[in-house]
């Protein structure tokens, strides 16, 4: 693929949707291709998390606490967080058969940052969302638990 596609596949990542193109290059064009094997871990849960992985070929899967509770395809990315700070991985990623990925280590992610100080902003602006919308989403679990609670004491 090309780094103009790259970018483009990068793009459709809702962290990096109203970012700057050129910015996507630059990362795309700078990003560790990484290939691994079926049955290889991407990360594991627990581990430090220290890059975020796109998904360019093959099929993911997501495990926590050794159930599998998802799969990743092409154009997805696992760890995004890991990009911007310190943490750990909240789950496994084995690759259920050959994987190719494009890994973006916090290093990277901050030279592009450095460089293009919009895509920085437009990376926290989606960020933020995410979290704002995470967050109501618990509220809602919350106030769920609580009825069902006050049902349960009949």
């Amino acid at each position: 693929m090309s780094v103009r596609a790259d970018a483009e596949n990068l793009r459709l990542i809702p962290i990096f949707r109203d970012c700057d193109p050129v910015a996507l290059q630059v990362m795309a064009f700078a990003a560790e291709r990484q290939n691994f094997l079926q049955n290889e871990a991407l990360f594991k849960e627990e581990q430090p998390a220290r890059s975020a992985y796109f998904i360019m070929n093959g099929q993911v899967s997501l495990r926590q606490r050794g159930a599998e509770v998802g799969v990743a395809v092409p154009g997805s990315m696992l760890g995004e967080t890991a990009m911007i700070g310190s943490s750990t991985y909240s789950l496994t990623a084995v690759a259920t058969e050959s994987v190719a990925t494009a890994r973006i280590d916090q290093a990277l992610f901050r030279r592009v940052v450095a460089e293009y100080p919009e895509f920085g902003r437009a990376v926290a602006f989606a960020i933020s969302r995410k979290l704002e919308t995470t967050v109501r989403e618990l509220d809602q679990v919350r106030v769920m638990m609580t009825r069902g609670r006050r049902l349960s004491d009949f």
